[in-house]
């Protein structure tokens, strides 16, 4: 496969050390051991046929380039997220693409939208494809995330979240974001604000109420806040149900992503709900699909390119040895304002 930058659907079907692991009911490393014929492998008879006749049960074959990563690199990073057609993902991959095309690195995709993603997560780095790892999940728990790969693999930083004991991620400011879409939503004589969320155990939802919580506060508005599990088109247009079935409907909405916002569009057309009219709407990253709307959608722009280019700096010095960090991309938020967020009268 060519290192010249470009990205490759990644999919893997083999047997890992880990199904072994989980077949014969011992840890992985055992499993290594026991395959690799290291003298110190501590098992009783028994367990070490367990464990062969789990490897010869799978089909399991232990992989020459995962020892040889020791001492050589594959010059391939992989990186794992949940939708690629999503429009921020898609700018997450880009910045990625194009960091690597620089630094003559080449990338394996992992699309987990349809599940089997701890096959593919482990698989990366367990057999050896890739250098390092770079996760951009906003659905895979944290305890799943630090249990299966972050605890046991160094080379791995988090895009776009942080996971409270991990030292490695590249994020934006999603916090200023929140609130600055808060204060353009506040012109006109609003009062109450809704807050369309997703699931509060993921950091970058926690970061981006409490954005959207703290301006509300500063400026003494009443809120009204909604947790979806996911984040996507559906769980917006749910959200908006349930917001503008209310009989005081909230003067105006901030959704915590674009796809929600489009969700939320859809909501207020099949309720005969007229925005800007009766209610404003702003969501949180941007893309041309906004432009597209009917009424075009008010967004707030964030760094997601750069925020990939960086994860991807961030990566290679860890490989190389370096110590790994937290980073804020320095770019800020910037507001695009469009028809959904207009006062009356002013499209």
């Amino acid at each position: 496969m060519a290192n010249d930058g470009k990205s490759t659907d990644f999919r893997q079907v083999r047997a890992t050390i880990r199904d072994v692991a989980r077949i014969a009911k011992v840890d992985p490393s055992l499993v290594s051991r026991i395959v690799n014929k290291d003298p110190k492998a501590s098992a009783s008879p028994a367990t070490r046929k367990r464990v062969l006749d789990a490897v010869e049960e799978l089909g399991y074959r232990a992989n020459s380039a995962a020892r040889m990563l020791k001492t050589a690199r594959t010059q391939m990073i992989g990186l794992m997220l949940p939708d690629m057609a999503n429009p921020m993902y898609a700018a997450i991959i880009l910045g990625v693409e194009q960091r690597c095309k620089e630094l003559g690195y080449g990338i394996l995709l992992g699309d987990h939208a349809e599940g089997n993603s701890e096959k593919i997560f482990t698989d990366l780095l367990e057999r050896g494809q890739v250098d390092g790892l770079l996760i951009a999940s906003g659905t895979l728990s944290d305890t799943f995330l630090k249990k299966e790969i972050l605890d046991q693999y160094k080379s791995v930083v988090m895009v776009n979240r942080r996971i409270k004991g991990v030292s490695s991620s590249v994020t934006v400011n999603d916090e200023l974001g929140a609130a600055l879409a808060v204060e353009h939503l506040a012109q006109f004589g609003t009062k109450t604000i809704a807050g369309i969320f997703g699931p509060s155990n993921i950091d970058t939802a926690q970061r981006r109420r409490k954005g959207f919580e703290g301006a509300i506060s500063k400026l003494k508005l009443k809120q009204i806040v909604v947790e979806k599990n996911s984040w996507g088109m559906e769980a917006g247009r749910k959200a908006g149900i349930e917001l503008l079935s209310k009989k005081t409907m909230p003067d105006a909405v901030f959704a915590s992503t674009i796809m929600m916002g489009i969700g939320f569009l859809r909501a207020a057309h099949e309720l005969g709900v007229a925005i800007p009219d009766q209610v404003r709407v702003v969501a949180m990253h941007d893309s041309d699909i906004a432009n597209f709307l009917t009424p075009s959608l008010s967004t707030m722009h964030l760094p997601t390119v750069e925020m990939g280019s960086q994860s991807v700096d961030l990566l290679l010095r860890i490989i190389g040895g370096g110590s790994g960090s937290h980073l804020i991309v320095d770019t800020p938020p910037a507001l695009i304002v469009r028809e959904s967020s207009l006062r009356s009268g002013n499209k």
